[in-house]
């Protein structure tokens, strides 16, 4: 049994491209699968709509949230049915059946004894009278310069909190006079539960690699979670004035959801222990999905784990990394009103494998649509049915006991199960794309137009006809309209056996991508040649980068982010408030060589003054600080 899960969608926007890149096509794909296989399987998906973003969108438009939720929702699983991704129940975490669940989930942590209160510090605006969580706070971000909100920075990517941005203001209002002030707040206590979670994630026999290290690393220095917020929109926390904080809620959707579907189907798949569950997310919420919620399960003691948490890799556009606020994004609906959804979805798991980051260029989809669907399987399946409709109008049926070709069927359904099982989606479409063309050199080498033995020619056809079945069957979960399509010429059933039924005239099923439909597409949607902006040698030469050696570093208590390190640089020593502190010890860091940017302006972050910034890069894994492969002298410029 398996119950396949893809990460709610937030109801402030439609999907775009990422979306569906990194988690909804792949989801299906295995849902698909397994169906038909015949194994018991259910696809729970739907949306997420509480929290700051809905409220302030809809405080800015004068709407209600739920006209906000309600709009997105529909408009989300439009997007969805177009690219023919199919869920048993598509919920709404505002719903009735949700909230209860919610509730009662909280309930049980609390009564387990992992709630508890702690009084907080919060920015207050003066003006509006209301406390404000962190996307009701903006300024400009103490790294980059750039404008900011409360918890992220658009223009370098970095995570931050509201103390740090640097003259913060209300985003309501626009009032700067925010005080600090304290509240009380509930946590989850998932410090406590460190163990239980180790033990968890390395005996996970089927979480992905890139998955484990991810969460492994994260658990080292868990933190408690602090999961109330001072808003009106959200699941009451039952006996307070607050909500809960999405992040503890909206997963609680795979399990109300589920009950949608009857009590039934709640007991099978999340208190059956035979039950296998995937869920499968962007990678940039798998600490969310591989840390907090098995916490929060785990705290809770009456529900399954996830078997494994699918992290699909991020989609960029063009070279660029997608921004709705910037318009550089491809949206689902604008996408198939001009091109197949099957396309796109071959695309985009044929770009690169899905663990993987790739980028989506409209080029380079006409090209692969062009060179692998067009000139390999729609012309070897083409070829087949045009020549086996001309000389027999059926497919003929023949005995072969033995044959290289039913060998090379039977391998590739089983290497494409094998691959399929372990998410290696592309390496399984990569099978089907194979078997096309072993079946084009079948074809070409035996030269049935040449063939005056009707036996003979009978035998050739039907191996043929055999490959395009398979092929048809093994693309259903990737392209399932241009498998229906095929079926129907042939006039088949969903599986591998040949009827030898009646033919249909054969239409071009597979058609071309023309130059002109990419350029009417670029022009309406994409400023034209637009790349990633390059700079010119004089602005690195404005940046003084120097090797610095940490001599001092310490916590910064008000702060879940940031160390004040103090650097020497050979002839001075500067004081540098970093936000590494979730992946580096105090001790670990002195004596530690690093890149600094002298010449940033000095900046106060929780009140604590940096006087510049060590370097550092970025991925799924984590954080690691730039340094020398050598000893060098510190103050020593980098150029």
């Amino acid at each position: 049994m398996y119950l396949i899960t893809t990460a709610l969608a937030y109801t402030n926007g439609p999907l775009h491209l990422g979306h569906v890149r990194s988690t909804y096509i792949p989801a299906d794909i295995l849902y698909k699968y397994l169906k038909l296989r015949g194994e018991e399987v259910i696809h729970v998906g739907g949306t997420d709509n509480h929290g700051v973003p809905i409220l302030l969108r809809a405080e800015k438009e004068g709407k209600k949230p739920e006209e906000i939720v309600e709009y997105y929702h529909k408009r989300i699983k439009e997007d969805l049915d177009s690219l023919g991704i199919e869920f048993d129940v598509f919920g709404k975490t505002h719903s009735e059946i949700h909230i209860k669940t919610a509730q009662e989930f909280y309930l049980k942590l609390a009564e387990n004894g992992y709630i508890y209160e702690k009084e907080i510090e919060q920015f207050y605006c003066e003006n509006c009278k209301k406390f404000l969580p962190d996307r009701y706070v903006e300024g400009l971000c103490p790294y980059c310069g750039g404008e900011a909100r409360g918890d992220h920075c658009e223009s370098c990517g970095r995570h931050l909190e509201p103390f740090e941005l640097r003259e913060p203001y209300c985003v309501i209002c626009g009032s700067k006079n925010l005080k600090v002030k304290k509240s009380i707040h509930y946590f989850f206590k998932l410090s406590a539960l460190k163990e239980e979670l180790e033990n968890y994630i390395k005996n996970a026999k089927e979480m992905p690699e890139h998955v484990k290290n991810l969460a492994l690393n994260w658990i080292k220095e868990l933190h408690d979670w602090d999961i109330s917020r001072d808003i009106p929109w959200g699941v009451p926390i039952p006996g307070t004035d607050k909500v809960m904080y999405v992040w503890l809620e909206a997963p609680i959707g795979y399990i109300s959801f589920t009950k949608m579907l009857g009590e039934e189907y709640y007991k099978k798949y999340w208190l059956n222990k035979d039950s296998k569950i995937y869920h499968f997310i962007g990678k940039d919420i798998t600490v969310h999905h591989a840390v907090f919620w098995p916490g929060m399960l785990i705290a809770h003691s009456s529900y399954n784990l996830p078997s494994a948490v699918i992290s699909g890799g991020y989609l960029t556009l063009e070279g660029k990394k997608m921004s709705t606020s910037k318009g550089w994004v491809i949206w689902i609906k604008d996408f198939v009103e001009k091109f197949d959804s099957d396309y796109l979805r071959y695309y985009l798991v044929m770009a690169a494998p899905l663990f993987k980051d790739c980028d989506f260029s409209l080029e380079e989809f006409q090209k692969k649509v062009n060179n692998e669907l067009i000139n390999i399987i729609g012309n070897f399946t083409h070829r087949v049915l045009t020549f086996t409709y001309r000389k027999f109008k059926k497919v003929p049926l023949v005995e072969i006991e033995e044959s290289e070709i039913l060998k090379l069927i039977d391998e590739t359904v089983e290497e494409y199960d094998k691959l399929i099982r372990e998410f290696k989606f592309r390496d399984a479409l990569n099978k089907v794309l194979h078997l096309a063309i072993k079946g084009n050199e079948y074809f070409q080498k035996e030269e049935p137009w040449n063939i005056k033995d009707e036996e003979k020619l009978k035998e050739v056809l039907y191996l043929s006809c055999k490959l395009v079945k398979a092929i048809s069957y093994l693309l259903y979960p990737y392209m399932p309209n241009k498998s229906r399509e095929l079926l129907n010429i042939m006039n088949e059933e969903l599986d591998l056996e040949l009827r030898g039924r009646e033919l249909k005239k054969p239409k071009i099923v597979f058609k071309k991508i023309e130059d002109k439909d990419i350029e009417e597409f670029r022009n309406k949607y994409l400023k034209e040649g637009e790349k990633v902006e390059e700079i010119d040698i004089s602005y690195l030469e404005k940046i003084d980068l120097r090797v610095g050696k940490i001599v001092e570093a310490e916590d910064i208590k008000k702060s879940k982010k940031l160390l004040k390190l103090i650097v020497d640089l050979g002839d001075e020593k500067r004081q540098i408030v970093s936000g590494i502190k979730e992946f580096y010890k105090p001790e670990e860091l002195i004596g530690k060589k690093v890149i600094v940017v002298c010449n940033l302006k000095p900046a106060k972050l929780c009140g604590v003054l940096s006087e510049g910034m060590i370097l550092a890069a970025e991925d799924e894994s984590g954080v690691s600080l730039l340094t020398v492969d050598r000893d060098i002298k510190e103050g020593s410029k980098v150029r």
